[in-house]
């Protein structure tokens, strides 16, 4: 089997992996039916359709070739992977004690050194509009009950 489009494929088998776990997961509660939904049937849904989603991009990818030939794989970049994963770590262990405009601060800042061609000011900006977009759905819109600053304030 020669596979035309290396990363839609493999994107394709991740949105697989990710729908079925979903379904799987949401199986713990009651399904229930349309006219009375439980509280497994969004979940189920959505991911039952990330699932063929994944497979009509994976098979996609065994008939088309990329268009401008950049379907092939390339090396994992451990530096960038490591960045973005510390920074979502970072929030998650500074959001009770920082609360949660500077958790996202931090969040974002760590981040932003995955890319090596970042700039101070587009960075600034980010946190100010990330910050206030979450503070305005999160805490004013759905109203959660997380400290948006910190506990020594």
């Amino acid at each position: 089997m020669l596979i035309k489009n290396q990363k839609d494929f493999w994107a394709g088998i991740l949105f697989i992996c990710f729908g079925l776990g979903a379904v799987v997961v949401a199986r713990e509660n009651a399904l229930g039916t349309l006219s009375r939904m439980g509280p497994a049937y969004f979940p189920t849904i959505l991911g039952a359709m990330l699932a063929i989603l994944g497979a009509v991009v994976s098979l996609r990818a065994l008939v088309v070739r990329a268009p401008d030939g950049s379907g092939d794989l390339e090396g994992v970049s451990w530096g960038v992977l490591g960045f973005v994963l510390g920074s979502v770590a970072v929030f998650a262990l500074t959001l009770l004690s920082c609360g949660l405009l500077i958790s996202m601060a931090l969040m974002v800042a760590v981040s932003s050194l995955a890319n090596p061609s970042w700039r101070v000011k587009e960075i600034a900006v980010l946190i100010v509009v990330l910050c206030v977009a979450c503070w305005a759905i999160f805490v004013f819109g759905v109203g959660m009950q997380i400290p948006v600053w910190p506990t020594f304030f």
